[in-house]
């Protein structure tokens, strides 16, 4: 956490599944100066399937065609195929983990050093495992609407979701009270719930809300969490 030397307050973002909003979502992070982690399943593309999220058809990114889209910001592991992990045996987990960060590494030339749990499911098995791997950090979905430094990371909970209804009075919150300790504001999400909500204007509110202050480190998630 070099950042804590010269900033007392860091936001970073997360956002999952390598979907074609991703091209949209970075644009407008880039455009604000803001940083994001993207936690990709490297053995999914656009040909795998597609989705229903309320009225979108969701479709993931032929990531191969898309490496340069994610410059400067971090890319981490979701799994190879997006598997709940606590249905897996060691061998899958294994497959799971391991060649997801391979491909990673292979594609976007940086070993990934921490992951977002798929379905946020995760147990003290699968953190063990994750230990054991090397990943330095690991997200769940489970907000905790606080910007307080955590010491385990493998269980890393979130301040909010970016459709938190708490989203706004939480920025203002962090924007607006000194704090004698680091904090962290992170929020995470699905880049295609904002086309599925027709809420991308509220997250670029969000975004002009809390970027361009002078007081604040933007960083991904290797660079708040580590």
């Amino acid at each position: 956490m070099e950042w804590t030397k010269k900033y007392k307050k860091a936001i970073t973002f997360s956002y999952d599944d390598g979907v074609e909003q991703d091209l949209r979502l970075l644009e407008i992070l880039n455009r604000y100066g803001l940083k994001a982690t993207f936690n990709l399943n490297t053995g999914l593309g656009r040909q795998s399937y597609s989705w229903k999220y309320k009225e979108l058809e969701v479709f993931r990114l032929d990531l191969e065609k898309y490496v340069n889209a994610y410059d400067g910001h971090e890319i981490a592991v979701h799994t190879l195929t997006h598997q709940n992990m606590s249905q897996l045996d060691e061998k899958s987990l294994d497959i799971e983990l391991i060649r997801d960060y391979e491909n990673i590494t292979k594609l976007f030339g940086e070993e990934p050093v921490g992951m977002a749990y798929p379905f946020g499911v995760y147990s003290d098995n699968i953190i063990k495992r994750l230990d054991e791997l090397g990943y330095r950090y690991a997200r769940t979905v489970e907000s905790n609407h606080s910007f307080e430094i955590q010491r385990d990371l493998l269980r890393f909970k979130p301040t909010c979701h970016h459709d938190d209804e708490m989203l706004f009075e939480l920025a203002d919150r962090f924007l607006n009270t000194e704090s004698e300790t680091p904090e962290i504001f992170y929020v995470w999400g699905h880049a295609y719930e904002f086309e599925g909500n027709h809420n991308w204007e509220r997250f670029e509110k969000f975004c002009k809300m809390i970027s361009n202050r002078n007081d604040i480190f933007y960083g991904t998630n290797k660079e708040v969490l580590l």
